[in-house]
């Protein structure tokens, strides 16, 4: 906790001084990590300072155009059948994430 009792966000500043010198792939592996702290209940330090670290990472590579990209082949490497248990499992939790994020992106409006 801070002086003002707010959480440490340790991860959430090592993300955000890491961001601008990693490239988007990098960038994405990083927030399927945070997705598994956060999914699996396995904090670095809690879980406000995951959500936070995703939510910059997600920020960051919306706004790059990479989810969308990512969203596509993510859908054509699962259709593939081409993928391990564990890379199925982070694909799709990504993909549930992205679904409810763009409905219509699922939906195909």
């Amino acid at each position: 906790m801070t002086e003002t009792g707010e959480p440490e966000l340790t991860v959430y500043h090592r993300h955000l001084a890491q961001l601008p010198k990693r490239e988007d792939g990098e960038n994405f592996r990083a927030l399927l990590g945070q997705a598994r702290h956060i999914t699996g209940k396995s904090y670095e330090t809690n879980l406000y300072d995951h959500q936070q670290a995703f939510r910059l990472l997600w920020r960051h590579l919306e706004r790059s155009g990479y989810l969308r990209r990512a969203h596509r082949e993510a859908r054509a490497r699962l259709a593939s059948g081409h993928v391990g248990p564990d890379e199925r499992a982070e694909l799709e939790l990504f993909l549930t994430v992205y679904g409810q994020v763009h409905p219509s992106s699922v939906t195909g409006a």
